[in-house]
């Protein structure tokens, strides 16, 4: 058994995959397995890990592939560490990710410890960097919070292998916001504590119709599934706790749409976007 295990999906991506792995693998904190499930790839992953001994190597072959959650839950059922960890393939982990991360669980034992991260963003050739350090209000309880906002992503995420057994695997259901719809769970056991660092870089190419934060097929089914599997929680906001949803759904369809090019429904809800921020409150009390 080890520590941690660091669970890698991957498809087609030989070289960023590289740079995943390294960043894993150079870890301060030694005790650490990687854990990369190849999902079906064809540009020679599988000849390039499946004998490398510093690699749990799990192949999904195009038959079985059922999706990104189904990849990650292969990978935990591999998986043999007391922590579990997650990285996408088109990230990377500072050295001391897992350590600085360690350290302040020890403060918050059972708890859901997440950090800040760095967008990589790629527009034509020309990279842009973009930190995010998550707010304060994201520490502690944040039962309510989580559903009304997003908190994560799922390369930031780290927690005992106890709490998944305790809240279930990834929903396989899902092609998007499947972090936010396992923080929604998480967030009703345990506390959720934050690195105020930015400790993961992510790859943020705009324009790359392949990559599925550029895509909004089934979109909207996916909010929905999330919103209908979750009713009794959603009940049970205030109604300006359920305009503060709506804002982030209005957010996430403006992005997703104007980075598909789907121009007449990113005006449609980029004029939403506007309609559910920029309201003021106090406005909203008269409802």
């Amino acid at each position: 058994m080890s520590l941690f295990s660091a669970i890698i999906t991957t498809r087609n991506r030989k070289e960023l995959l590289e740079k995943a792995i390294e960043s894993v693998l150079s870890q301060t904190v030694k005790d650490v397995e990687c854990v990369v499930v190849d999902d079906a790839s064809e540009d020679g992953t599988k000849e390039t890990y499946e004998k490398d001994p510093r690699i749990v190597y799990v192949r999904i072959d195009a038959k079985d592939s059922r999706g990104g959650n189904y990849a990650r839950n292969q990978g935990i059922a591999h998986a043999t560490g007391e922590f579990l960890t997650f990285l996408d393939d088109d990230d990377t982990w500072a050295s001391d990710k897992l350590e600085k991360q360690l350290a302040l669980y020890q403060k918050h034992p059972g708890s859901v410890i997440f950090c800040g991260r760095t967008f990589r963003k790629v527009i034509d050739g020309n990279v842009q960097l973009h930190t995010v350090i998550p707010p304060k209000k994201f520490t502690g309880d944040i039962s309510r919070l989580i559903r009304m906002t997003y908190v994560t992503s799922t390369s930031c995420l780290f927690f005992p292998r106890a709490l998944l057994e305790k809240v279930g695997n990834f929903d396989e259901r899902l092609t998007f916001w499947q972090e936010y719809e396992l923080c929604i769970r998480l967030a009703q056991v345990a506390e959720f504590h934050c690195v105020e660092e930015p400790l993961v870089v992510c790859l943020d190419e705009v324009g790359v119709k392949s990559r599925v934060s550029n895509k909004v097929l089934n979109w909207k089914e996916n909010v929905s599934y999330i919103r209908n599997k979750h009713k009794a929680l959603y009940d049970d906001l205030t109604f300006m706790e359920n305009w503060a949803y709506h804002a982030t759904l209005m957010k996430d369809a403006f992005r997703r749409h104007m980075r598909a090019g789907k121009k007449i429904k990113m005006l449609y809800y980029g004029f939403m976007r506007l309609v559910v921020e920029f309201i003021p409150s106090r406005i909203l009390h008269f409802f």
